[in-house]
């Protein structure tokens, strides 16, 4: 996501060659900064001691059993109370848990709706909650005997202790935790059933991938390489298990969600062995040979989706993402109701949104932003994967709105709300790369929706808030871009934001006022998915309007000091 970001802002550079006079002084801040997720949180704070009562955990961990497990379906019950003894001494699993849980319930806002969770330490504003469970857990976890002789258990408590960061927004922490995890696990010598029982092997094999899922996350946030080879590890992907018969229980979800993380890391793979990383400097050939690449290696994606399972509890997940044409409103996603449980509909629906993020990120590097000096671009397969990105991003915050009207159990999952944001930029970006495509005033349509999925929760909730804030700066930065280059987009109603699925979409209105320029008719121009050209415009540019036009882009994504963000963290 970060790099994403820095090649916005080296586009922004233009504006030097652009501005016949020298350029405004400024900074350049770290990206952290246009992060929804802050850094720097995860102080060494003197909260409350872990003070839970027997009582107090044992219904923590009925939450935990019935809301988290089956996102991470790594531990067993007894794992947690040993001979079911609630009052036993804690384990450096069960703090982790404790930590993890305690954390989802301040974020979701249950500690307010449910009985019994009217208690002292959701009050306190000195530290992160659940911080106390998780410092111990980190420091049972770190001994010279755990690195000298680690367990299952051990690196079951490290996908907890990595979660429970990646949830408070720690993601460079998250990282180097999760892979000291990967390197520690190795020394377990479980990498195949000779060396085991194969139930221990399953269950390491199930823990193992879960590291490197979350070792995939960690890097897309922070921009950095992942730990592990996955084409050398194929072999070591849990199989189906007969548990895995039903969504519900958590195993069939995890499952597939590892099958697509293996999927998405091939091509990941792929890409990367082609070529260096696409840049302002990076010619048309090589950037046509590149999305070329990514076309013969998406085979990886497609046959993850061939292989999904054909049960009932799949029947809800639509990962097509039509392109709509730009005469007729966006069709919406036709979903019939249905009987699925409340734990059965947030699993199917994170797998969509993880699918939907791995094909929008894959194809997102295609989004070229203009440089000097502005010349026709030809691209026509760039700038279908470029389209492509954007279909998906809209496609995400399409799905996670319709499901948070009518669902309260995405509350409080800030990976739910990390693809929200990685949509945002998606959009974001395609907006300033391509102005005057007709596909922009539909995405502005949709910046407005993430903005409402962002408001709508408790600004107990870091990422959210933040990711709100940010949003709403963006939004009014691409609003201003829109008028400086005399575009005929009419401006969005932000206290109104418009239904992508109404029959009364302002679509054709859009449409039918967008002055677009008259353009060649060379055949040689760039073409988008259904013949539309995305870049043809840069040669017709008004150069007098275009040093302003960078000025106000570099503002948008390097002028992050006056956002106003509650003060919530």
């Amino acid at each position: 996501m970060l790099g994403f970001i820095a090649r916005i802002n080296a586009f922004c550079l233009g504006v030097e060659q652009l501005s016949p006079g020298p350029t405004p002084p400024g900074t350049d801040p770290s990206l952290e900064k246009i992060s929804a997720a802050p850094s720097g949180n995860l102080q060494e704070t003197h909260a409350a001691e872990c003070d839970l009562s027997s009582t107090q955990t044992n219904q923590l961990l009925q939450i935990f059993w019935s809301r988290l497990r089956p996102r991470m379906p790594i531990v067993e019950w007894k794992d947690l109370v040993p001979d079911g003894q609630t009052d036993a001494a804690p384990s450096p699993l069960l703090d982790a848990i404790t930590a993890h849980t305690l954390q989802y319930l301040h974020q979701s806002g249950l500690h307010n709706r449910l009985i019994g969770l009217k208690w002292p330490k959701f009050q306190r504003r000195d530290g992160k909650i659940g911080m106390p469970y998780f410092r111990r857990s980190l420091s049972a976890v770190t001994q010279l005997t755990t690195f000298a002789v680690p367990s299952i258990s051990v690196m079951k408590c490290y996908c907890y202790l990595v979660s429970y960061l990646l949830d408070a927004g720690e993601h460079p922490a998250a990282y180097n935790m999760v892979g000291l995890a990967l390197r520690i696990s190795q020394s377990l010598n479980y990498m195949d059933a000779r060396t085991g029982w194969y139930r221990e092997c399953q269950l390491f094999r199930r823990i193992w991938w879960t590291l490197i899922h979350l070792d995939f996350r960690c890097s897309r946030h922070i921009g950095k390489p992942v730990t592990t080879h996955v084409e050398e590890l194929l072999c070591m992907q849990p199989t189906r298990e007969p548990g895995d018969l039903q969504i519900s229980n958590g195993l069939l979800y995890h499952t597939e969600s590892i099958r697509l993380t293996a999927a998405a890391l091939l091509v990941n793979e792929a890409t990367d062995r082609f070529a260096p990383a696409i840049n302002q400097d990076t010619n048309a050939t090589d950037i046509e040979a590149r999305a070329q690449n990514l076309s013969d290696h998406t085979l990886h994606l497609q046959k993850w989706r061939d292989g999904l399972p054909k049960e009932q509890s799949f029947a809800s997940i639509q990962l097509d993402v039509p392109d709509v044409p730009v005469d007729r409103p966006e069709a919406g996603i036709q979903q019939e109701p249905g009987e699925s449980s409340e734990i059965d509909n947030l699993l199917s629906t994170l797998l969509m949104l993880q699918y939907h993020n791995a094909v929008m990120s894959l194809h997102r590097v295609f989004i070229q932003f203009p440089s000097y000096p502005l010349v026709p671009k030809s691209h026509p397969k760039a700038d279908a994967h470029a389209a492509t990105a954007l279909n998906h991003a809209m496609r995400m915050i399409e799905i996670a709105h319709k499901q948070m009207k009518m669902h309260e159990i995405f509350y409080g999952h800030s990976e739910f709300y990390q693809y929200q944001w990685n949509a945002v930029i998606t959009i974001i970006g395609f907006t300033l790369a391509y102005p005057y495509c007709h596909r922009c005033p539909r995405a502005r349509d949709f910046l407005n929706l993430a903005l409402e999925i962002f408001d709508s929760v408790d600004i107990e909730s870091v990422i959210a808030v933040r990711a709100a804030s940010l949003t709403r700066h963006l939004c009014s930065k691409v609003d201003t871009l829109v008028q400086t280059l005399n575009i005929g987009h009419p401006t969005p109603d932000s206290t109104a934001p418009p239904d992508p699925t109404s029959e009364n979409h302002t679509l054709q209105a859009f449409s039918s006022n967008l002055n677009l320029p008259n353009l060649p008719g060379d055949d040689s121009m760039a073409q988008g998915i259904d013949g539309e050209s995305l870049w043809s415009w840069a040669d017709l540019i008004n150069l007098d309007a275009w040093p302003s036009y960078c000025e106000d882009v570099n503002e948008a994504f390097m002028d992050t000091a006056d956002f106003s963000i509650p003060n919530c963290f």
